[in-house]
């Protein structure tokens, strides 16, 4: 219904406006228009629970407590607009905890997210599956490289010293592409670094080294001399014996087999007993 204006006539008291009942008429239908659209429908009685304040929409609590939600906006610097779609739903609140599905994110920053699942591709086929562990403190950490440099993938954590496992599954392998090893090289009588897989001896005069034990059964150690002097490895605990002799331009490979360092390839190498 459209609103009813009174009809007051063109002076006062001259007999052309409303009669008293048809003005009364009017208000009664305009205030039951009012009480159909505040109170959901009633005609007779406003809505208990949705009010309106020069600021804000209020929804009262169903139980009649003090508990109510107020809808307010903030003071607009410029025409805004907000759009409710045309879906059931439940609006998404920014500091709630809320599962949302089927949305589509372009470019978002998360900060902390928690991945519970997998990641699929554009074909909704898994493309990343993770699997959580209770009371983990050790991780990955990836980091970006500008030119030049290398991306990194690092294992960090808690603990002091932490393996990084690549497993294939069944009998497939573990493809490399192309495999470099870590290297460090050794000038002066000392120990093989322990955090390097391969040593490069390089003395002018006879190199004594020490080869600690291995901390992972598998583990590889390759030496190659380009010293002019013998450069003699004695490990910790070697199983061919005492030590072995690298001569200039030669080299040998060891591997550790959780007990003693094996030697499983060499090139004109002496080893003492």
């Amino acid at each position: 219904m459209a609103r009813q204006n009174l009809d007051r006539g063109t002076t006062a008291n001259d007999g052309t406006g409303d009669t008293l009942r048809s003005a009364a008429l009017k208000i009664n239908e305009n205030f039951v228009e009012l009480y159909r659209f505040l109170g959901g429908g009633d005609s007779d009685n406003l809505s208990a629970q949705i009010s309106f304040e020069d600021s804000a929409i209020v929804f009262e609590g169903a139980l009649a407590d003090a508990n109510e939600t107020r809808l307010t906006a903030v003071e607009p610097s410029a025409d805004r607009q907000v759009q409710i779609p045309d879906a059931d739903g439940i609006i998404v609140i920014d500091t709630a905890t809320q599962t949302l599905s089927n949305k589509t994110l372009n470019i978002p920053t998360l900060t902390n997210p928690k991945l519970n699942g997998d990641i699929f591709d554009t074909n909704s086929n898994e493309l990343i599956q993770f699997t959580a562990v209770a009371s983990a403190v050790n991780e990955f950490t990836i980091l970006n490289a500008a030119t030049g440099n290398a991306p990194q993938l690092n294992a960090t954590g808690t603990n002091t010293n932490i393996n990084i496992d690549i497993n294939a599954k069944g009998t497939g392998s573990v493809d490399v592409s192309k495999l470099a090893l870590s290297s460090v090289e050794i000038t002066a009588n000392g120990t093989a670094n322990t955090g390097a897989s391969y040593i490069v001896c390089n003395k002018g005069s006879a190199l004594a080294v020490t080869l600690p034990d291995g901390t992972t059964t598998g583990e590889y150690k390759i030496f190659t001399n380009k010293g002019a002097g013998v450069a003699t490895i004695t490990p910790t605990n070697f199983a061919a014996g005492t030590s072995f002799a690298i001569a200039q331009n030669e080299g040998a490979t060891c591997i550790w087999d959780g007990t003693n360092w094996f030697l499983v390839g060499n090139q004109s190498v002496t080893t003492v007993a």
